[in-house]
């Protein structure tokens, strides 16, 4: 049973398991008005007459290769029109003795059944040559953009952690100077932000409450860092479905946005406020924080922004398409970021 089961596979493998299985079942459909007609007698001449046409429909499929191979060219015209006679007199001949017996006296009447049947069932094997080509064609396109896209985010996530990294140890040296007290416990939460960068980010979706893991615990490093200045404000739903995915480390580029640029205003204090919600399958993820008032207005999006932010935007474009809503604004010195994402869910 093993080795018919490898023969079968094999057969799949190189293609001929699809051929055959057409022409059975060509056979099989042609057959059925012969045997339902209950005329023994013209069972063989309607089998001769099936692979005949199958013959007629493979010969079509062989000059829509040829066609795609040269294009229509006066040597691909001749040989097809030189087949079609071929098969048509073969047809017309062979239809007159196998049913009358007699082919000077009836050649010219199947002559004239077999010239547009011939013409049909060539037309219909280099169609189905054409089609095919097309599908393969698209798949193929598919494939490659679907590559494109998948070498893109390894790209942007490659150059997405290294910027993550720079900036956190530029907090921590900072605070070496003045604070060296808290240097190991920041090192400390640095590990786990890195283990999530380095183990999780190798996957296209991550379970969405891994990604609200690693936000809180890059709160926790920055209240180390900012002390009493901080006043934040939290309303995070509880997510227990780890059904629920999102991509990896996409939230969290708007939080570190928040804190850099909020350690920015000259007001004494640091205010974010941070939401996430789940609403008829879509995440939504709002991000506020006082910023320094600016004299005239900013772009959202600049380079200025830097690389995380910008990175991001791709990101969302190549993974999401038009299942997101982004919107960026800055009124009365808080900057406030409102995205919305189709949740991906398994």
């Amino acid at each position: 049973m093993n080795q018919l089961d490898h023969l079968i596979g094999k057969l799949i493998a190189s293609k001929i398991g699809v051929h055959v299985f057409f022409c059975l079942l060509f056979v099989l459909l042609f057959a059925i008005p012969v045997v339902l007609s209950d005329n023994r007698g013209i069972g063989f001449p309607a089998l001769l007459t099936c692979v005949f046409i199958l013959g007629c429909t493979y010969a079509g499929r062989w000059s829509g290769k040829r066609w795609l191979s040269g294009g229509i060219q006066a040597p691909f015209l001749r040989s097809l029109l030189l087949g079609v006679l071929i098969l048509s007199i073969t047809g017309a001949a062979g239809g007159a003795w196998l049913f009358r017996g007699s082919i000077p006296h009836y050649f010219v009447q199947y002559l004239a059944v077999c010239f547009p049947l011939v013409v049909l069932f060539i037309f219909l094997g280099l169609s189905i040559a054409l089609v095919r080509n097309s599908m393969l064609r698209q798949v193929n396109e598919a494939r490659i953009r679907e590559e494109q896209k998948d070498s893109e985010l390894r790209l942007l996530i490659s150059q997405l952690s290294p910027h993550f990294l720079f900036n956190t140890l530029n907090n921590i040296y900072g605070i070496s100077i003045t604070q060296h007290k808290r240097v190991p416990q920041l090192l400390l939460k640095l590990s786990e932000l890195l283990r999530y960068s380095i183990y999780e980010t190798g996957q296209r979706f991550i379970p969405l409450k891994n990604e609200l893991l690693y936000i809180q615990n890059y709160i926790d490093f920055e209240k180390i860092h900012t002390g009493d200045k901080l006043v934040l404000e939290t309303d995070l739903e509880d997510i227990y479905d780890r059904h629920l995915e999102i991509a990896p480390m996409l939230l969290i580029v708007f939080v570190e946005n928040a804190f850099k640029h909020s350690k920015n205003t000259r007001e004494p204090k640091i205010f974010i406020a941070i939401t996430l919600h789940i609403r008829d399958g879509w995440i939504h993820f709002t991000i506020k924080n006082s910023c320094q008032p600016a004299s005239q207005p900013q772009p959202i999006l600049r380079e200025s922004s830097g690389v995380g932010l910008s990175h991001t935007i791709k990101r969302l474009y190549l993974i999401y398409g038009n299942d997101y809503f982004y919107d960026a604004k800055k009124e009365n010195g808080v900057y406030a970021v409102d995205l919305r994402l189709k949740a991906n869910e398994v």
